[in-house]
């Protein structure tokens, strides 16, 4: 939950647990993501949830993977950690990796939570990465509850 407004993903519902969600978290900076995987994982128990856990080697396979697996799921959380270097190689993998993960939720009609973090530095990867992983698994359950509105 965001430490800066806690009511800020308030849930509708006390059961979870019939909602089949797909998380998808990187190989590549595991360590920087770790915090991340368990904060998430701890709220989605929490919830209720026995998620499907996918690792793949890095950011740039988490948009085949979840196109590939999106009919499957209500629900996807992609985490992972892209640390901007000397070259171009983080601007066009962040963006690419963006577009690509909107464009799938859009056109399979899943949510995916977007949970990659872009930063410029290991320190700022580090520190979001500590408190993200819950904030990411409730706001797509509030997505999920507000699909159930319809």
């Amino acid at each position: 939950m965001s430490k800066n407004n806690p009511k800020e993903f308030e849930l509708k519902k006390t059961d979870y647990s019939s909602y089949r969600v797909l998380v998808i978290k990187t190989k590549w900076n595991s360590e920087i993501i770790a915090p991340m995987v368990e904060d998430c994982l701890k709220e989605l128990k929490n919830q209720k949830i026995i998620p499907k856990i996918i690792s793949v080697p890095g950011a740039y396979e988490i948009p085949f993977i979840a196109n590939k697996r999106a009919s499957k799921f209500d629900l996807i959380i992609t985490l992972g950690a892209i640390i901007k270097g000397e070259t171009p190689h983080f601007d066009i993998i962040a963006q690419t990796i963006s577009d690509s993960i909107m464009q799938t939720s859009l056109n399979k009609d899943t949510p995916i939570i977007f949970g990659v973090l872009t930063t410029n530095n290991i320190d700022q990867a580090k520190e979001r990465a500590a408190q993200k992983g819950s904030e990411l698994t409730l706001s797509g359950l509030n997505i999920l509850d507000n699909l159930a509105d319809d």
